[in-house]
């Protein structure tokens, strides 16, 4: 099977998507899978991805404003060149040389959000521009790939009858060391996300911090600017590479996951942070159902996804804590989370649509 990979990105390195896709493309080529990569991004510089992905980078198209459209493509000619026998593509905004795409390739579409509400928390251009034209799209495309099951039952991805998997955001374990146990008289939590999508739940982990004065909070990807009143008990480092942000969650006892999805209407999600942390071997609390574990685990505890979920649970996360104090999660406990498991069914599923692409 010969596939091309679609992705519109400006993040780097450190990013979980970049992460995912890096490690997605290596274990297709360990099953077999000739593989080609296509990168649009904003970024001028691609050298982070050239060193990761080797000959299997094949174009990289860096766009402005005003040649965003040629951007897009020069990048679909290139798949054309290749002739892939199937084009997978991490949902984005409808441009109409991806809809000329879909009409002559099998184009799968891996969808990791609700964007019907996504690109309409800030309201503009975005928002109405992707209501107005993603069913040109998605009337097209040859199947779908789904990181939740809610995502999947959505009205406005389900409506277009597509054949769909779900598979959670996997991780590759091998790439990541089990940190032993630390020896804290007190708890140190750690938190990685930004400042800029508010279900991410960042003002509940200050909320955690001000009821637990005496634990030890450290804030990853956030600017101090971000943050306004920080408690004592809070340390923000900005944005660190792996290098620079590993020793710290080695300091940790627990990690905190996404605390506020409900802001965006969601109740089901597979973060990558989440499973980097897993992988690491940190226990974690999150406040939200979690794709890969429908079932409790003892080392995540599942808040409610309410606004008031903290507060509401304050006397549950403090036995959950102690509990786990000086403890890491166990590889066996967390070897479904791995990439090799994924991304087998996701070539298994390629295969599928391609046996019913006419």
């Amino acid at each position: 099977m010969k596939v091309a990979v679609l992705v519109h990105w400006n993040e780097g390195e450190d990013s979980g998507v970049f992460k995912k896709i890096v490690s997605q493309v290596h274990t297709w080529k360990i099953q077999g899978v000739q593989v080609s990569v296509h990168i649009v991004s904003r970024e001028p510089n691609f050298d982070a991805w050239q060193r990761h992905l080797g000959d299997h980078l094949l174009t990289f198209h860096c766009y402005r404003r005003a040649t965003r459209f040629r951007s897009w493509g020069e990048a679909i000619d290139a798949i054309f060149a290749q002739e892939p026998d199937l084009v997978y593509h991490r949902y984005d905004l409808y441009m109409p040389s991806i809809g000329n795409l879909a009409k002559r390739l099998p184009l799968v579409l891996e969808i990791n959000t609700d964007d019907f509400k996504e690109y309409c928390l800030s309201p503009g251009f975005r928002c109405w521009y992707n209501r107005l034209t993603r069913g040109l799209l998605l009337q097209k495309v040859a199947g779908m790939v789904f990181v939740t099951h809610e995502l999947s039952r959505l009205p406005h991805f389900a409506g277009f009858g597509k054949p769909y998997i779900v598979i959670g955001n996997g991780i590759a374990l091998q790439d990541y060391p089990q940190l032993p146990p630390p020896n804290n008289q007190a708890p140190r939590l750690v938190f990685v996300g930004t400042g800029n999508q508010p279900w991410q739940g960042v003002d509940k982990v200050l909320q955690l911090a001000r009821h637990f004065s005496q634990w030890h909070f450290d804030l990853i990807g956030l600017s101090p600017d971000q943050i306004k009143q920080t408690p004592p008990n809070v340390f923000v480092y900005g944005r660190l590479s792996r290098k620079e942000y590993e020793p710290i969650l080695a300091w940790a006892d627990i990690a905190l996951g996404t605390l506020a999805l409900h802001r965006k209407g969601m109740e089901e999600g597979s973060p990558l942070k989440v499973r980097e942390y897993l992988a690491y071997g940190l226990p974690v609390i999150i406040g939200y159902k979690d794709t890969d574990f429908p079932e409790d685990a003892p080392f995540i505890l599942r808040l409610p996804n309410s606004e008031d979920n903290i507060e509401a649970n304050l006397s549950a996360i403090e036995t959950f804590v102690h509990r786990w104090l000086g403890q890491r999660v166990s590889r066996e406990a967390i070897a479904h989370l791995d990439v090799k498991v994924k991304e087998f069914q996701r070539i298994a599923f390629f295969q599928e649509v391609l046996r019913g692409f006419s």
